[in-house]
């Protein structure tokens, strides 16, 4: 459009010049180029003056969008960052859940060991003390017909703990044979399989600790044996299994020291 226009306006005098004929003097010719001459450069000014403009707004317009570029980018970083710090705070926090749990679980253990072994003392000192038989000499105690479940079960426990895996589960054995309805009976049976487990067979420990399951499920042995079988299933490569064994504990034994590592498990044991 702009040559266009300049070519009819360059033309212009000559069409004065036709149409006019002697009329228009050289000075008139010269003043109407000058006049389209300075018509022409004004819309090459203006022309230009709005192809800068245009430019400053592209450019004013890209700064603004590199600075909101760079916020954003600076955003996600802050965002990834605080994402980060709270994935290693949140697994710092579950291993502490982790060690203080096993740490309680120790004490448990030991309170209750205690236990048993002031109630194996008392069973000691009451046989020592016991009535002695009519016709029986003055000062004369009586043998127990069978060792007293407490001492039996502690018993069998130093025979474990002196890594006699074979002698610990007969005195196990012996134990749930007789006294099957005793409070301990559930934590005899979880110790048959430790047994098994200690010696290595490892299928004879997944029947042994379901047993503890299925016979004793209302025993505090019941969670920690549904526990141990999840981590032999889990070490056979059996995780469906194990998963399912974890879901169990969660779901029955809510209140249980294993709880806790059984929720911790399932999140890292992936189907």
């Amino acid at each position: 459009m702009r040559v266009k226009r300049a070519w009819r306006i360059g033309w212009l005098p000559a069409a004065v010049l036709a149409t006019g004929g002697c009329f228009a003097t050289r000075g008139d010719v010269v003043k109407l180029q000058n006049t389209v001459f300075a018509m022409q450069e004004a819309s090459r000014l203006q022309q230009a003056a709005s192809d800068s403009a245009h430019r400053a707004q592209m450019v004013q317009l890209a700064r603004q969008v590199t600075r909101e570029v760079g916020a954003l980018s600076d955003t996600l970083r802050i965002v990834s960052e605080l994402l980060r710090r709270f994935q290693g705070d949140v697994s710092l926090w579950s291993h502490s859940v982790d060690e203080q749990l096993l740490a309680l679980q120790e004490l448990t253990g030991q309170s209750q060991k205690r236990l048993q072994e002031l109630k194996a003392e008392m069973e000691a000192r009451e046989a020592q003390f016991a009535v002695p038989p009519t016709g029986a000499p003055a000062g004369t105690a009586t043998a127990p017909a069978v060792t007293p479940p407490n001492q039996l079960f502690q018993l069998a426990r130093q025979q474990l703990q002196g890594g006699a895996t074979g002698a610990a589960r007969a005195a196990f054995e012996e134990f749930l044979t007789q006294y099957p309805a005793h409070e301990l009976a559930g934590e005899a049976q979880m110790w048959i399989a430790e047994s098994y487990d200690f010696d290595g067979n490892k299928v004879a420990a997944d029947s042994a600790y379901a047993l503890v399951v299925q016979k004793y499920a209302g025993s505090p042995a019941a969670s920690r044996s549904l526990y141990k079988r999840a981590l032999l299933l889990r070490d056979a490569g059996r995780v469906a299994e194990a998963r399912a064994l974890l879901q169990q504990i969660v779901e029955r034994y809510p209140r249980s020291n294993e709880f806790l590592l059984a929720q911790d498990l399932l999140r890292t044991l992936k189907p």
